[in-house]
């Protein structure tokens, strides 16, 4: 597939370059098989006998579909959740964790942006959280107005968080958010559900050490204002938007599940080590301060030897108020140094 996809603009002018089907097989299973589920997309529609069971995410990004209230009520249900507002709050949180996830780790080792917009993506929900994801055309994204390398978007594009009215984070108003003013911590996030496997032979294997920046202008960096486009602007903050005009939960909350999804999609992975890691969720961030103070990625050394990179929130996204009733090992209601510890005692490379 050439010239510009579905979803595209005149500030964005974003194309998406469709991958042959044993390229896109090989590399998504490959990113799965080396980091963990979590990472696991699937190319193409769904059979048709299996049609009912996936939502077209541009349908959840309005308030009132009723793909978007199935959704909701899906983690209401199946958290044992009191309200919707709760309810919508550790959605966010796991959205961000599993939908997206496989971008942001890929652009991460290797500068290629998956084409994760709306119109591309079907999720199916599962018992707290997603359980499939499905990229409709396997394609990633470039910038022919600029020239592109292969599975980069390169040149520098209008960020549409600046636009009057976008659903990007500058400027948008906040609703009340209950306990913890801006600027302070105020309670848990979501769980993500079991433990992903570390990968056989430790944090090289497979797939060896870090892949290198992708070939052309700027590499990784260049790619970033794709991976904001179709991770953050057209995806994740319309949803955060979406779920707070559908129960009134608060945008900073929301958002602090969205930041916690993404950092999560870095924390997990196996490779490469936890401080370029930590490199990356800073370059990824700093173009929305807004996002990076909603917490922090702190490299955890375990008793076994090995570390790791957790992150710490400092938004609450109620799931200790759920049938489950218990904190998140990240919760900003435990001090910091308690969650420290506590993530020092894992040894498994859950993030929760």
């Amino acid at each position: 597939m050439s010239g510009p996809a579905p979803g595209g603009t005149a500030e964005h002018p974003w194309a998406s370059r469709e991958l042959d089907d044993l390229t896109a097989l090989t590399t998504l299973t490959g990113l799965a098989s080396a980091h963990g589920v979590r990472y696991h997309m699937t190319a193409g529609d769904p059979p048709p006998s299996e049609a009912g069971d996936w939502l077209p995410a541009d349908r959840l990004l309005t308030p009132g579909t009723p793909e978007l209230d199935r959704l909701l009520t899906a983690e209401y249900e199946s958290s044992g959740h009191r309200t919707a507002h709760a309810a919508a709050l550790t959605l966010a949180a796991v959205y961000a964790g599993r939908v997206t996830a496989a971008a942001v780790l890929q652009w991460a080792l290797d500068g290629t942006v998956w084409d994760v917009r709306p119109h591309n993506v079907l999720v199916r929900p599962g018992t707290h959280g997603i359980a499939g994801v499905r990229l409709r055309v396997p394609a990633v994204l470039t910038a022919p107005a600029r020239g592109t390398a292969t599975g980069a978007a390169t040149g520098a594009a209008a960020d549409r968080r600046d636009a009057p009215g976008s659903p990007g984070v500058r400027g948008a108003p906040e609703a009340s958010e209950g306990p913890g003013a801006p600027g302070e911590p105020d309670a848990p996030e979501a769980s993500e559900g079991p433990a992903e496997p570390e990968a056989p032979g430790g944090p090289e294997a497979p797939g060896g050490p870090e892949v290198a920046e992708a070939p052309g202008p700027g590499g990784r960096s260049a790619a970033l204002p794709a991976l904001h486009e179709a991770v953050l602007h057209s995806h994740l903050l319309p949803l955060a938007d979406a779920l707070h005009r559908a129960t009134r939960a608060g945008r900073r909350q929301l958002r602090g599940g969205v930041a916690h999804g993404c950092a999560t999609a870095l924390c997990a992975a196996t490779r490469p080590g936890p401080a370029q890691l930590a490199r990356r969720w800073r370059e990824f961030t700093a173009p929305v301060p807004e996002l990076a103070r909603l917490g922090d990625v702190v490299e955890i050394a375990h008793a076994d030897g090995s570390a790791r990179l957790r992150y710490l929130r400092n938004t609450c996204c109620l799931f200790y108020t759920s049938a489950e009733a218990v904190r998140c090992a990240s919760c900003c209601l435990t001090p910091r140094e308690e969650r420290v510890r506590a993530y020092a005692g894992r040894t498994g490379p859950t993030s929760r």
